[in-house]
């Protein structure tokens, strides 16, 4: 048996020790939740700061398309309706629009040349000629910035 002058004689220790109780716990330090506090701050102003970049890079495009239907005019030929956004309509651009088949894979592309002119918000189909049956339609982006093969200063005549 233990002495009565041993530090593990003394009554609160010796219990806790002989019936498995838990060992005191030290005091949280002021230092552990300022670190979750700095973290969790420095957190927020991440997403914050992403959050308003996504938003102001897509306020910054010129020329924008959306899907409005697709039909299938033929085997061999997919129409696609499409609304085109643009913030000047003095400035030309062109889009990209893609045929889809039953496992989303492009069947079909047409660049759509937009002459300066016309309407902010533009209306118009493209009829794609494709190699399998089309079943849906895609817009894969839109530009300002012509590339030298089309020719931008002709008119839109049904997306040729």
């Amino acid at each position: 048996m233990a002495e009565p002058d041993s530090p593990s004689a003394t009554p609160a220790d010796g219990t806790r020790a002989r019936y498995g109780g838990a060992p005191k716990k030290a005091a949280p330090t002021i230092t552990a939740g300022r670190i979750v506090a700095i973290v969790s701050v420095l957190f927020v102003v991440l997403i914050v700061g992403f959050t308003a970049r996504y938003i102001m890079q897509n306020r910054a495009q010129p020329i924008t398309a959306s899907l409005i239907s697709h039909e299938r005019i033929d085997d061999s030929t997919s129409r696609v309706w499409i609304d085109v956004s643009r913030n000047d309509p003095a400035v030309p651009g062109y889009c990209i629009i893609t045929s889809l088949n039953y496992e989303h894979a492009e069947i079909g592309r047409r660049d759509v040349v937009l002459p300066a002119g016309g309407e902010e918000l533009t209306r118009m189909y493209v009829d794609i000629p494709v190699r399998d049956l089309p079943v849906s339609g895609g817009v894969y982006g839109c530009s300002t910035t012509i590339p030298s093969f089309l020719d931008a200063d002709t008119e839109f005549v049904e997306a040729r």
